[in-house]
């Protein structure tokens, strides 16, 4: 018996389409005043525009007269300027793949949607992008092939989900879903269909899209049938119909009487489904849309048989015979229409084979004539020598200029690459030589106080400016030593716990001086493969620039602990709860230049970054690794870099 193809998922897939008829089907209304401005005089980019429409417009019922129309509007979109072909020969590559899907010809489909795939990327036409992948994934699904199907469908559900995806149209998203449904029920995955069906339908009310509302209505229904959950159905499935019937949509009014009748026939309604069918078959014959017919045929040659009227259902069974041969006949003439339509467009490709021979042959006429010319000019030798040399003299003279002015630009970046330099260091000096006048303060105030626990505490002080004041110097010295490329990175095993406490032990009595508190958490087992003199430089600049940064009385954590997305690498954060930077700050530390310019800190204490942060940077780059920086005003800063972990 024959076994009716499930209607939702017909129409949520590529549009199959009806075979073409042996004598073309008129044209509908919308498409006759198209049709008159394209036989006017028109400018090539209105008249592709209409040839786009009206493929679109024809793709499903008359797919084969479409393809002509899309193919003109093709190769009219290719022969215009690159300044306005890209946005029109788009939408006319989707159109003509949706022609040929119809028309089975899946290959010149798919070839046809890989070259919009590339032309939707070059615009930034995310909501293409997103119907390509789709589309594709529609017509491996029509082809049986799931997993390329999934593939395809997974990748536009990821485009979705970027910044860019909310640029895509509810339609191209109702699509999608109404594809990614019709899939999972093929896989049987009926709960996920239902699923995607129901997002799908949702969009459609949001978008007040009464078509596609009536078919993911339909496909609803039909997914909870198959599945034999029937308490929705009938009330999904009317819902449906009454949409179709104010839109005066007749072939969709059959599907859904048709599956109407189906749903009565499990529900053991005999006569309502003989009535539904009936409909069916009616509004089949009223719109001539065959394969509806055919459909209302099979179920009603069921019914009678299950009713014991084996008279009408023979008679049924004869109706359905003589269209389904009427139908074959079609797609015969279908194959046809498709191999002319081929047949023309290796013709033109053949036309376009002979063109380019002809202007291959032009040209070697024109450097035959080029060749004539040049041994007639031979005869005016000596005027040539002369020119010649002149030409030589004045290109010498232009070499020489360019090579002047080269230099002189060389210098003068040195020059203020040099000048760059001093100021950063004397910028970064004032810190230290602050502390040392701070410390003479103190002699004075813990002498004048008589307070020898404080001068107890001023050498201590005294070496603690004196390590800052080495510090700025390792660093002037490191990058002098980095841009020369002479600085070698040796990786060895380290303790991280270890370089945590040596590193807190240097600034434990500068951060004490300021009531400030630097505490570090790293276990015990975790070890860095990198070299030691640089971990230690980049962990200094971290906690110096940090405690520079910050008010009195605030706090800097160290923290290690593996990377979560990468297995080979240790994360190491510095966090401090000073008073934070805007993102355009840290956009302008992030991408800033090798050597940045001096600028003041967010306090009246501290200084720039200066070289601190060009050296981190570079350090963590020598060993494969990333610094990043998230900061907030009044939330503090948290640098983190990541460093090979041993094993």
């Amino acid at each position: 018996m024959f076994v009716r193809k499930t209607a939702a998922i017909a129409l949520l897939l590529v549009p199959v389409g009806l075979w073409a008829a042996p004598v073309p089907a008129p044209l509908p209304a919308a498409i006759e005043p198209l049709r008159r401005q394209l036989a006017g005089q028109l400018p090539d980019t209105t008249r592709v525009r209409l040839l786009t429409v009206v493929s679109y417009a024809l793709r499903e019922e008359q797919s084969a007269r479409a393809i002509s129309y899309g193919e003109s509007a093709t190769a009219l979109a290719r022969a215009l300027p690159a300044a306005v072909r890209g946005p029109l020969l788009l939408p006319a590559l989707l159109s003509l793949s949706s022609c040929y899907a119809n028309l089975s010809n899946s290959s010149e489909a798919l070839r046809l949607l890989a070259e919009a795939q590339i032309l939707a990327r070059e615009q930034h036409n995310y909501d293409a992008l997103v119907r390509t992948y789709s589309n594709q994934g529609s017509i491996y699904h029509s082809r049986g092939d799931t997993s390329t199907a999934g593939q395809h469908y997974r990748t536009a559900l990821r485009l979705l989900a970027t910044p860019a995806g909310e640029a895509v149209s509810a339609r191209t998203r109702m699509k999608l879903l109404g594809n990614l449904g019709s899939l999972a029920y093929l896989r049987n995955q009926h709960p996920l269909a239902l699923h995607y069906d129901s997002l799908a339908l949702a969009l459609a009310r949001r978008s007040r899209d009464a078509t596609a509302e009536a078919t993911y209505l339909s496909s609803l229904a039909t997914f909870l049938m198959k599945s034999g959950q029937l308490s929705r159905v009938r009330r999904l499935l009317l819902q449906s119909l009454d949409i179709s019937q104010r839109q005066h949509a007749v072939r969709t009014q059959a599907e859904l009487q048709a599956q109407l009748a189906e749903y009565y026939t499990k529900t053991n309604e005999p006569d309502q489904a003989i009535a539904a069918a009936e409909q069916a078959l009616q509004l089949a014959r009223q719109g001539h849309y065959l394969e509806c017919a055919l459909d209302a045929y099979s179920q009603l040659a069921g019914l009678a048989a299950g009713q014991g009227d084996y008279r009408a259902a023979y008679d049924w069974n004869t109706h359905y015979v003589a269209l389904n041969d009427s139908l074959n006949s079609r797609q015969t003439m279908q194959t046809l229409a498709v191999s002319q339509v081929n047949y023309e467009t290796q013709e033109r490709a053949r036309r376009l084979r002979q063109l380019t021979v002809e202007q291959a042959t032009q040209s070697q006429r024109t450097r035959l004539l080029v060749g004539v010319i040049a041994v007639m000019g031979l005869i005016l030798g000596f005027m040539i020598w002369l020119s010649r040399n002149l030409r030589r003299s004045r290109a010498a003279l232009a070499a020489n200029n360019s090579a002047l002015e080269a230099a002189s630009a060389e210098l003068r970046a040195v020059a203020v690459f040099k000048d760059k330099l001093y100021a950063i260091v004397a910028h970064d000096l004032r810190g230290p030589v602050t502390a040392f006048a701070g410390v003479t303060s103190l002699i004075d105030s813990y002498i004048a106080q008589n307070d020898q626990a404080g001068l107890a505490r001023l050498p201590a002080m005294v070496r603690q400016a004196a390590d800052s004041l080495n510090h700025l110097l390792d660093n002037v010295l490191n990058w002098a030593v980095s841009q020369t490329g002479e600085l070698e990175c040796r990786p060895v095993p380290l303790p991280v716990s270890e370089m945590f406490a040596e590193c807190q032990a240097l600034y434990q009595t500068t951060a004490a001086a300021n009531w400030q508190h630097i505490t570090a958490t790293a276990p015990e087992s975790l070890r860095l493969l990198a070299d030691r003199n640089m971990t230690r430089t980049i962990l200094r600049n971290l906690v110096g620039n940090a405690l520079k940064f910050m008010p009195a009385g605030g706090h800097v954590h160290l923290d290690a602990s593996p990377d979560p997305d990468d297995a080979g690498m240790l994360l190491l954060t510095c966090t401090d709860t000073g008073s934070g930077m805007s993102a355009t700050t840290v956009n302008a530390l992030m991408s800033g230049p090798a050597l940045p310019e001096p600028t003041p800190g967010p306090n009246l204490h501290g200084t720039g970054f200066g070289l601190g942060l060009v050296l981190c940077r570079a350090f963590v780059h020598r060993h494969g690794g990333t610094l990043v920086i998230q900061s907030r005003p009044g939330a503090g800063t948290s640098v983190t870099v990541s460093l090979p972990m041993a094993r």
